[in-house]
């Protein structure tokens, strides 16, 4: 199986790099243009969160993206190095008591673009799965 991977160090500045490799894959597995939007947003929003949130902005631990295709589905896994958080209590940021709060924005992101989105390690690794 072809799988495409980059490792980066938790800083913010390293997302272009991640860009580039979103900007790679896509042509390696000859992605279709209409999903690049959402796979581009869904994984920045995933690498944003494993920076921020699950590393806390220390360099010198790894986030680490895995991309493949496999039965007419493209994965994307995103892990970083954090203790993991509570996925199955994400407050839904559209309600209105949660609108104003910072937290849980992206994950509804990720939610709604991705067909699949499944958690191992605690949280501490997502993988996005969208349906070619």
């Amino acid at each position: 199986m072809n799988k495409a991977v980059l490792s980066i160090s938790s800083e913010v500045g390293n997302i272009i790099k991640v860009e580039n490799f979103i900007e790679s894959f896509s042509e390696t597995f000859s992605l279709p243009p209409d999903l690049f939007g959402k796979i581009s947003l869904s994984i920045i929003e995933a690498v944003n969160n494993a920076i921020l949130s699950g590393n806390k902005l220390d360099a010198s631990k790894q986030v680490c993206l895995e991309a493949w295709e496999e039965n007419n589905k493209f994965h994307v896994s995103i892990e970083d190095e954090g203790q993991g958080f509570d996925y199955n209590h994400i407050p839904d940021p559209t309600l209105p008591d949660n609108i104003l709060k910072d937290a849980g924005r992206g994950l509804y992101i990720m939610k709604t673009l991705s067909d699949e989105l499944i958690f191992e390690k605690n949280g501490a690794k997502v993988t996005l799965i969208f349906d070619l």
